[in-house]
């Protein structure tokens, strides 16, 4: 059972208030982070945050899709331990640079692993973490053109481990659904697992990405508990009206931040 009587976290009012609005738009990444070459970072700040929100001290933060190391990289500057795994091996030799200069710094508490996230009872113990914070593959969008900011396509990698290159989407999202089984079991009761998603449009077809995870996610038996509107429309500059004049298309400038609980 999940102890209600528990503080969940040692904001002060002031700033639970803040961070309780539903729309986000204050984040930025900063230079460094804006140099690293990883086509879907999402900022330290960001993780930072969310840490904050649901964790204390010491808690044990994990990232099964670590990328460049953000969410590893934030649990250490906010006194937790970090765990995280990557599947890309040019990922994770970035993400363990940014660790090893913190331990420049200062004493650092983290473990990050070059694997696949569906090995990641391997590497850690059932029932034993605190916090989930992660971003997964958004299916094989990276492996295609993009019309709305013109960007080049930036495959992640060509590993056929990597959950971005399933071509099927149901598939795509049976296998993260897979991972966020191992996720459930990892967690402590009461633990929180927060996603971070975007929704995708291929041509004609529109991909409700961030409700289809969030269906299969409670199938697996996390409850729903809350979305926060992620606003990045400051780091899109060069948009052109998507099927002007003939089929009008939204322009996606916003993620979505699931907020998924394990309560038994």
């Amino acid at each position: 059972m999940v102890n209600t009587n528990k503080r969940l976290n040692e904001l002060d009012g002031k700033t639970w208030l803040k961070y309780s609005f539903s729309i986000w738009r204050d984040i930025r990444k900063d230079a460094e982070e804006t140099k690293l070459k990883h086509p879907a970072l999402f900022p330290v700040e960001l993780a930072s945050r969310l840490i904050k929100i649901f964790t204390h001290k010491n808690d044990l933060v994990l990232d099964p899709f670590m990328g460049c190391g953000s969410t590893v990289i934030a649990a250490i500057l906010e006194g937790r331990v970090g765990i995280g795994l990557e599947l890309s091996e040019e990922y994770f030799k970035i993400a363990e640079k940014r660790v090893i200069e913190l331990e420049s710094k200062d004493k650092v508490e983290c473990k990050i692993y070059n694997d696949d996230a569906r090995n990641l009872l391997n590497h850690v113990t059932e029932n034993s973490i605190d916090f989930c914070l992660t971003s997964p593959p958004y299916w094989d969008i990276l492996n295609m053109n993009r019309t709305a900011d013109r960007k080049q396509i930036r495959k992640y990698s060509d590993s056929d481990k990597d959950l971005g290159n399933i071509h099927d989407y149901q598939d795509f999202l049976n296998e993260l659904k897979n991972v966020f089984r191992l996720v459930y079991k990892a967690l402590k009761i009461g633990g929180f697992c927060v996603v971070v998603v975007m929704d995708i449009r291929k041509k004609n077809k529109f991909y409700p990405f961030h409700s289809d995870l969030a269906n299969a996610m409670t199938e697996i038996g996390f409850t729903f508990e809350d979305i926060i509107i992620w606003d990045r429309q400051h780091e899109y500059n060069s948009m052109k009206p998507l099927g002007y004049p003939y089929m009008f298309r939204v322009n996606k400038v916003h993620e979505y931040i699931l907020i998924f609980r394990r309560i038994k």
